[in-house]
């Protein structure tokens, strides 16, 4: 029996020293802790490492305890837990009593209450309902509140039919879902914008709806949709912003475009966000951005809209800033859509100016306003020549008595020290790709139709470098640098 007693005791004195050297190594891990200062916070960003199971140390434990039988029990507790049971049995069953002596009064305070609260119920509706018929139908209009705008109003029947143009055509694409209507972030008034998402590759996009005028050389029809298509597939460019996808539908146009979640360079000058009200973004003066950045963005421009000439695209008159898409530090032109379905353009200048002359111009609009950070003003350039010599000297130029044609720009010392990296290396696709003769016609209709260009013109059948708004493919100009030169990342179309 001592011997028993004996081994008992040191068994029992082997695990409270375990015990003891278990909790003085958690309560030193638990200080180290905090005296440790975290690195990050939340979830880091570049790895995510992975918790580790406990399910090893859940199999290294033994077995379970076996339960006590009646025999090994300690009367005392025993009797103290039935004396617990006996005092939670009274405790519920009076909590019942009163729980339901509640629940009588409250019936019989309800069934009194009833005829009162169905009162207020019928006087609320009356209330609402005469509300509503002052609303819409009586042409009377509540003294709280002031007199809803016709402008509003009108505004809001446009979105509300845009809305279900969008939602057509989105039903009958199940590629694309509706995330949410956009307000009014561009200059036209009759243009709607809507956030959709693209379930082919998992991301969002940006879709536009424009109603057409009377001015559109596209007609409606799977053909021009095709000739379309392959007008954009042949307009990949590094400073071009792809057109997607664009459609024709109960005489609006309804355009796909990628998402940039950094907008356009006009918000990039007046340091906006992209999704608010026109209005409200460019209503305060904006910042000039740096020499070297409006050099680098005058040239990429350059660059795109050369491009456009060579692919006989007709004259681009609706370039601003806020068609400027700034995207990884790369100006790229977007709006190719309006010269298709012969929508006026927004400056005025480009509406007054000769067709030879309205791209040179508007790249001067623009040069000024990512200096100034403003619309043109051309007594402002005495102020803006100590930081901007080479630009002001260029604005001059095409402001001046002889606008020089867009070859004589490029040869400019702003934009010939400009480094084009995005055109190096054979990562690029093949910008050479010839158009269809079908596609070349579409683009003769929609040059003839330009305002400004000559009314009687036969489809172009050869090169013709000189004429401007020629849709032929002109001579070929170097196109990008030597594959064995610095090497960029693939373009993200």
């Amino acid at each position: 029996m001592k011997n028993k007693l004996e081994k008992l005791r040191q068994c029992i004195l082997r695990k409270s020293a375990k015990m003891f050297n278990l909790y003085q190594h958690m309560k030193a891990n638990n200080e180290g802790k905090e005296q440790k200062e975290p690195e990050t916070t939340g979830h880091d960003r570049f790895y995510q490492e992975r918790p580790r199971s406990s399910y090893r140390k859940k199999k290294r434990r033994g077995a379970c305890r076996r339960a006590q039988s009646a025999a090994e029990l300690n009367p005392e507790s025993i009797a103290a837990a039935n004396k617990r049971n006996a005092f939670r049995i009274r405790s519920v069953s009076t909590d019942r009593e009163e729980s339901e002596d509640a629940g009588r009064q409250d019936e019989e305070e309800n069934s009194e209450r009833a005829p009162l609260v169905a009162q207020k119920i019928d006087s609320l509706a009356k209330l609402l309902f005469n509300k509503s018929l002052i609303g819409t139908g009586s042409g009377k209009s509540s003294p709280s509140e002031p007199p809803a705008s016709p402008r509003a109003g009108d505004r809001s029947m446009e979105s509300s039919a845009a809305l279900a143009i969008c939602t057509e055509y989105l039903s009958q694409s199940p590629r694309y879902d509706l995330l949410s209507a956009l307000g009014s972030i561009g200059s036209r008034l009759n243009k709607h914008w809507f956030a959709i998402h693209d379930n082919s590759i998992k991301t969002d996009r940006l879709l536009t709806l424009m109603p057409l005028t009377s001015k559109c050389p596209i007609e409606q029809g799977e053909r021009s949709k095709t000739l379309i298509m392959e007008l954009f597939r042949a307009l990949h460019h590094p400073y071009i912003y792809p057109v997607l996808d664009l459609e024709l539908c109960n005489g609006h146009a309804l355009t796909v475009l990628p998402f940039n979640a950094r907008g356009s360079l006009k918000d990039l000058i007046y340091k906006s966000t992209w999704n608010d009200d026109y209005a409200r973004k460019y209503g305060a003066m904006g910042t000039g951005l740096p020499a070297w950045q409006v050099a680098r963005f005058g040239r990429q421009m350059l660059e795109g809209l050369l491009f456009l000439k060579e692919k006989g695209f007709p004259p681009f008159r609706h370039l601003h800033s806020g068609n400027v898409v700034v995207q990884n530090g790369v100006a790229r032109i977007c709006g190719l859509e309006n010269t298709l379905i012969g929508a006026q353009p927004r400056c005025p200048i480009a509406l007054a100016a000769q067709l030879e002359h309205v791209e040179a111009l508007s790249l001067g609009h623009v040069l000024f306003e990512m200096c100034a950070g403003t619309e043109i003003d051309l007594s402002l350039l005495p102020d803006l020549l100590p930081n901007y010599p080479n630009v002001v000297e260029i604005i001059e130029q095409i402001f001046g008595p002889r606008t020089p044609t867009l070859h004589e720009l490029l040869l400019c010392e702003l934009f010939r020290k400009i480094d084009l990296r995005e055109m190096k290396g054979s990562c690029l696709p093949n910008f050479s790709q010839r158009l269809s003769r079908s596609c070349l016609s579409l683009l003769g209709e929609v040059a003839r139709r330009t305002p400004g260009s000559p009314r009687t013109r036969t489809p172009p059948r050869r090169s013709v470098p000189a004429s401007p708004a020629s849709p032929a493919t002109p001579t070929h100009r170097r196109r990008h640098f030597p594959a064995d030169q610095d090497f960029t990342e693939e373009w993200q179309w």
